[in-house]
């Protein structure tokens, strides 16, 4: 179940324990993407850290233990994390570019819903508001441009555009949806894979997005695209904020319209 959960992931290392546990939960990966597992004991979480900050790129599988993962993912930015003794289903996602740090808490196996997926909270980075503008991009038709702010705060989250007088509440699941995709990390490592000029564009928009973070910061991301489908292949995983955001500006336009 793991082995088929990432193997589209792109992974280029895979780390486990000297258990034989974590070296059986890691061997199906290995054998799949024709890796070997790097062995790195249990009582040496430093060394896994760094050789995990050496690469530098790439996604690393490390496979550990409930007393070690937490240390783990603390020693790389993250949160602090609780996994129960017989918790043996947890899959970590951690993010890193720059200095931004991410973490996704997911289950596998058996029996498990997606729907238990959700973000862990780091309130040193939590993603608070998103504005975006939708214009004509390369084409430059008027009429075309679109624009919105999203408030992610927990007791009153909507997206309005002032300027259509449109405004709509947001349920709680579609707000750790919209910070799952506008993750900082993300949105870091989007940034030269969009500007690249080797992309091909047909009919392509304008995105303007701005991520407003708990701790002040904010990004901004400018590039041309014809919707989320294209920019899930130069910056895979950014295409779910760029359809949603195709979504509202649909939502936006038709509310625009209905009250002129």
């Amino acid at each position: 179940m793991l082995a088929s959960m990432l193997s589209a992931a792109g992974v280029n290392a895979i780390y486990a324990t000297e258990s034989r546990r974590t070296q059986e939960t890691a061997q199906p990966l290995a054998d799949l993407m024709h890796l070997a597992v790097e062995r790195i004991d249990a009582d040496r979480t430093a060394d896994l850290v760094h050789a995990i900050r050496m690469r530098q790129s790439g996604v690393v599988v490390a496979v550990g233990h409930s007393n070690t993962v937490p240390s783990i993912i603390a020693a790389l930015g993250g949160p602090p994390v609780q996994i129960g003794e017989t918790e043996f289903d947890n899959l970590f996602v951690v993010s890193i570019a720059n200095r931004e740090v991410s973490v996704v808490r997911l289950r596998y196996g058996a029996g498990v819903s997606s729907k238990k997926a959700a973000p862990m909270p780091n309130r040193r980075n939590q993603v608070m508001k998103i504005k975006f503008v939708r214009s004509g991009g390369l084409a430059a038709m008027p009429g075309l441009k679109v624009e919105g702010v999203v408030d992610l705060d927990d007791r009153a989250a909507q997206v309005t555009s002032e300027s259509s007088k449109y405004r709509r509440k947001l349920p709680p699941q579609e707000v750790e949806q919209l910070r799952l995709a506008a993750d900082p990390a993300r949105m870091s490592q989007a940034r030269t894979a969009l500007a690249s000029p080797s992309r091909k564009l047909y009919d392509a928009y304008q995105y303007d997005i701005t991520v407003a973070t708990s701790d002040g910061k904010s990004q901004r991301l400018t590039f041309n695209a014809a919707g989320g489908d294209e920019v899930d292949q130069a910056a895979p995983g950014l295409g779910s904020l760029v359809r949603w955001i195709d979504n509202e500006a649909q939502k936006i336009k038709e509310h625009r319209l209905s009250n002129r």
